[in-house]
C-alpha cells in the first residue's frame, strides 16, 4: 500500500504510461473509508474554461484537492416547455480531510448565449461565498462554505440550487466533472410534459472538452430520465438529448 507522495506519483505515471484511465490504478490504493487516499488526478483537466476557471479558483485561494473528498453526488435538472434549463440542484455529502471550516468551488459554463447570469443559492449545509461571473466566457465560480468548522473524518450533507435565464437556445445536455472517485453518482433530468426529447443517451470523458465514449441510450420514463454511476471515475459524465 503505497503511503509516501513519491510513491502515488509513480503511479499516475505508470497510469500514463501503461495508457490507463487517470485514476484506475491510484483508486485501488483507498481503503474502506479513505484514511490513506492522496488525491494526484490533475482536478483541472476536468473543469470547463480550464485557465480562466483555475486562476479564478487560485485568486479564492480555494484547495481543490486534500482538504475535502466526495461522497455522493446527485444533480437533478428541470428543463422548461421552450427547450431551455430552468434550475439545476445539487446534492454533495463531503468527507473532510483536513479539520476547519471547509470550502470549496463550484464552476458553471452555459452552452447557451444568454445576457441573463445563472444564480446561484445555498438551499442547505452550506453558504454562497464569494461569486465570480465572466459573462464572456458564460462562466459563473462560486465560492461555497461550509455552516461550521469540522473534524477530520467527519460527513457532511451540502445543497444548492442554480437557476438560469430563458433563452432561445435549446439546451442539449447536462455535466457533472468529478476529480475523485464517487461512491455513487447520479444525474437526473425532468421536461415539461408538452415538450419532450426524442432521445436520450448517456456519456463520460476522460477530460472536458473531448467527445462522449461509448454513449448508450437511456429511457425516457414519463417526463424523466437518469443515470447512476456506482464508483465513478474521475472525469466528465453527462446526459444528453435530441430534440425534434
Amino acid at each position: 500500500m503505497p503511503t509516501r507522495s513519491r510513491s502515488y506519483l509513480t503511479l499516475v505515471e505508470l497510469e500514463r504510461i501503461l495508457g490507463v484511465e487517470p485514476g484506475e490504478l491510484t483508486q485501488l490504493t483507498h481503503t474502506a473509508d479513505g484514511r490513506t487516499r492522496r488525491e494526484q488526478f490533475e482536478w483541472q483537466t476536468v473543469i470547463p474554461v480550464r485557465d480562466l476557471a483555475t486562476q479564478i479558483i487560485d485568486d479564492l485561494g480555494i484547495e481543490m484537492q486534500g482538504r475535502l473528498t466526495r461522497v455522493s453526488m446527485m444533480d437533478r435538472v428541470h428543463v422548461r416547455a421552450d427547450k431551455s434549463e430552468a434550475m439545476q440542484h445539487s446534492e454533495v455529502v463531503w468527507r473532510v480531510e483536513r479539520q476547519g471550516r471547509p470550502r470549496w468551488a463550484v464552476v458553471l459554463e452555459q452552452d447557451a448565449d444568454t445576457e441573463a447570469t445563472p444564480r446561484i443559492e445555498a438551499v442547505f449545509g452550506c453558504s454562497v461565498g464569494e461569486v465570480v461571473k465572466v459573462p464572456a466566457r458564460r462562466l459563473l465560480v462560486a465560492e461555497m462554505v461550509a455552516q461550521r468548522r469540522l473534524l477530520r473524518g467527519e460527513h457532511f450533507l451540502a445543497e444548492y440550487r442554480i437557476s438560469y435565464g430563458h433563452t432561445v437556445t435549446p439546451s442539449f445536455r447536462t455535466q457533472r466533472a468529478v476529480a475523485d472517485t464517487v461512491r455513487t453518482l447520479g444525474l437526473s433530468v425532468s421536461f415539461d410534459p408538452g415538450t419532450l426529447p426524442t432521445r436520450v443517451t448517456s456519456g463520460f470523458q476522460s477530460v472536458m472538452g473531448q467527445p462522449p465514449q461509448a454513449p448508450f441510450p437511456v429511457p425516457l420514463t414519463g417526463t424523466q430520465t437518469q443515470a447512476v454511476w456506482v464508483d465513478a471515475r474521475p472525469g466528465v459524465y453527462s446526459l444528453m438529448w435530441e430534440w425534434d
